[in-house]
This record gives structure tokens, sequence and C-alpha cells, in this order.
């Protein structure tokens, strides 16, 4: 049985098949089965010190350092320190999944993690898929970037950076940028740069006039300044052909009224179907629409207009454009 196939079916053949990989390097056996596949997704966690490998959108793999949780048990059993890329590790094995590796990181004084990540993409062929990242541990967006062309998807606590500094990072190569944390302080003026998708958990900052020049595909803004009126004035803009690759729009609003945002727009097309709606979004989420109704362009393009209820106290208003990801419609 080759050393592909032992990695992927756990047990002695997965200890004995790690060990001799960890002592001889990276086997060019394992490189030549290892093909380059988008059903191969590598992911990297700022809090946790691990990178993860997912096969068809399921963990098969974890490679994890030593973290601030050290109480973590992760191990039935230890092995002797191996010499790899230059640096000492102790292989762990978490008996609990046989999906999941443990690496233990012995050199506190490199960003191990930049090695499991060189490692990872090496053997499995493929680039880093995702990205999660602080103050802490900028460096690594930035050794990852100088690596590929770009990376489906960052996630970014900011808010112990400068402003300067957060401005800089919209524009990494990232397809899909999230920003979980700002400043109290932070402003961004002009446009913001286009990508596939933008998240933003603290929106007080985003302006009418960054959503009026917005270009993605999916934005998200939640705890925003924006109004129903401004809500209204897009959706002008968007039934005159504004915003063309806009799929999803999800933006908490103050004092939130679907009947203000709609108000005075002509080709509303009232709901009729008591039954609720599903819709895909590119990201994967699958969203539950109730009360709503629809936007026609007049090019044909169709769009629901609905509200999500986040843990009770909070609405969301969402804009979503037909076909969804899974190239339905809505009727």
């Amino acid at each position: 049985m080759d050393d592909t196939i032992r990695l992927r079916h756990g047990g002695l053949a997965l200890e004995d098949s790690l060990l001799k990989l960890l002592k001889e390097g990276i086997s060019d056996t394992v490189k030549t089965y290892r093909k380059k596949s988008e059903n191969v997704k590598i992911v990297v966690n700022d809090f946790e010190n691990n990178v993860k490998v997912f096969f068809d959108n399921k963990l098969n793999c974890r490679l994890s350092l030593d973290s601030l949780y050290g109480k973590w048990k992760l191990v039935e059993r230890e092995y002797s320190k191996t010499t790899f890329f230059g640096a000492d590790f102790r292989l762990s094995l978490y008996c609990e999944d046989e999906s999941e590796w443990k690496l233990k990181w012995d050199d506190p004084t490199t960003d191990g993690v930049l090695t499991l990540i060189d490692w990872a993409t090496d053997l499995f062929r493929t680039d880093v898929w995702s990205l999660s990242v602080s103050k802490r541990t900028i460096h690594r967006l930035k050794w990852v970037e100088s690596c590929q062309e770009h990376i489906k998807e960052v996630f970014l606590w900011a808010g112990n950076h400068t402003e300067d500094e957060i401005r800089c990072l919209f524009h990494s190569k990232a397809n899909k940028f999230y920003l979980l944390s700002v400043p109290p302080t932070f402003d961004y003026s002009g446009i913001l740069p286009s990508r596939t998708s933008l998240g933003l958990c603290q929106g007080f900052w985003f302006t009418p006039n960054h959503l009026m020049t917005s270009d993605f595909m999916e934005l998200s803004v939640n705890y925003s300044i924006l109004t129903n009126s401004n809500v209204n004035q897009f959706l002008r803009h968007w039934l005159a052909g504004g915003s063309p690759r806009l799929k999803t729009l999800s933006l908490e609003i103050k004092e939130f009224s679907l009947n203000e945002i709609t108000r005075g727009i002509e080709g509303v097309i009232p709901n009729g179907d008591p039954r609720s709606q599903k819709y895909w979004t590119i990201s994967g989420r699958e969203l539950t629409f109730n009360d709503r109704m629809y936007l026609k362009r007049s090019d044909g393009v169709m769009a629901t207009c609905s509200t999500i209820d986040y843990r009770i106290v909070r609405r969301i208003f969402v804009l979503a454009v037909w076909p969804d990801a899974k190239n339905r419609m809505p009727y």
C-alpha cells in the first residue's frame, strides 16, 4: 500500500507513514499521488495555530502546534523529536478521530505555522485557501502572498492595527475579505477595492458612498450607519443597472423598515407564496426568506428583498439576486 493511501486511512499505517515522511522530508512518491485539485482546501487558523486540510469540504487532517491552550489533551501517544525542515517536531497522534494528525512544535523561537504551511501546500500541491490573521500574525499573510498569486479568503482581526495598516490590507490578494474588528476611530475615504466578497462585522465606518460605488458579488455589513433612505437610493441604482456583479447584499440598518426601503420604487412585485424560500449564496450559506417582495430590472433580472432575524434583537436586510449559487430561480 502506498504512502498516500495509508495517510488517508489512519491507524498504524498512518503513524508509520507520517513518521517516515517526517524523517525523510516529503517523499517524491507522495508528491506524485497528490494532484492539484480544487477539492483540496488548506485553511490556516490564527488562534489555534494550526493548518487544516479539507477534502471535498470535509476535514481530512489537522497539523497543530503547541498553543496557549496547553491543557488540551490532544494525544494518546508521543514520539521522540524529529528534525524537519531545520526545526524540531514531536509527532503525536490524536486517536479520537483517525483523520486528524497533530504535531507538537518544540522550537519557540520560530513561527512554526509557516513551516506547516510550506509543508502542507507542497505535499498537497495546492495553495492556501483561507487565512485568519491578527496583529501578531500579519507576517503570515505577507509570507503567503509572496508565495502564491491570490488567496481565496482572508479573515482579519484588526482591532490593534493602525488605520494606515488596515487601508493597506484592503488591497491584499484575497478574493474574499472579512474584516472582523477595527479601531473605533477607523475611517476609509474613497472607493473600496473590487473583489468577490467583503464582510464587515463592525460597519460603522461604511458610508452611503461606499455602498453606491461598491463592486462586489457578495457584501455584508453589520452595525452599519446606513438608513432606509440610503438603501432605497441603492435599490434604484441597482434597478438602473448599477452594481451589475452583485449577487447578495446583507445590511444591518438602523430603524429598519422594508416598506420604507422600497417606498416609491417602481417594479416592486409582491409575494403571493406563503411558503418560505431558500437561497444559496456564493459562499455556501443557505438563506431562508419568509416575508419578502421582488424587484425586477428592465433586463429581466430579478431579486428578492427580505429580512433575516439574527438573535432576536437584530434584523438584517437582504437583497438576493437570482439565479442563486445553485442556479435556481425564485419560481
